[in-house]
């Protein structure tokens, strides 16, 4: 009896991701964390302690939230929602945070602190390595609790959804032909 080999294909978009993809999140949490490094390492840390423990704070209680969220959500909601709702939701508090001091600060004249700023960034920046480290396709703000909880639903990586469509476009066309290729011969 001839076994044939498991079908090779992308999956689906929002929870796989291909070898482009998982790769280009490296990168990104790489551009975000460098500069960030950098920073910190060449900062007086007596003069600039206070505001790093701050931001440490914040990260916890970002990690915390999200995982929460995660959590409370997960089969409840996130299993059966669309994707871009699933997204939506755990994308919206990281824009807002991130964009906010460009846009949200000059419209209202609140400003957020920078501490946050700089918290949100570490743990997108961290979220991105660790989405590459498991292979998760989705957004990326989900892989921490992913890891913890050990459950996945379909979101978006909001500036990497394209990529992945592609990256899936091409890899299952190859299959296609693959498998035509192997009709064809038998």
């Amino acid at each position: 009896m001839t076994q044939h080999a498991k079908r090779p294909g992308f999956g689906t978009v929002g929870l796989d991701v291909g070898v482009v993809g998982r790769w280009s999140r490296l990168v990104w949490g790489l551009l975000l964390l460098a500069p960030i490094a950098y920073a910190v390492l060449t900062s007086d840390l007596l003069d600039s302690g206070t505001f790093y423990l701050e931001a440490a704070l914040y990260l916890m209680g970002i990690t915390a939230a999200y995982v929460f969220v995660y959590w409370a959500l997960g089969e409840r909601f996130f299993s059966r929602a669309n994707a871009w709702i699933n997204t939506a939701i755990l994308v919206g508090p990281a824009f807002a945070v991130g964009w906010w001091p460009v846009i949200g600060a000059p419209l209202t004249g609140i400003e957020i602190p920078e501490a946050l700023s700089l918290a949100m960034f570490v743990y997108i920046g961290i979220s991105f390595i660790l989405q590459w480290r498991i292979g998760y396709g989705g957004c990326e703000v989900v892989s921490i609790p992913i890891i913890l909880l050990r459950r996945r639903y379909v979101t978006y990586c909001i500036p990497l959804v394209a990529l992945d469509a592609v990256e899936k476009k091409i890899v299952d066309s190859r299959a296609d032909k693959h498998d035509a290729l192997i009709r064809g011969a038998a």
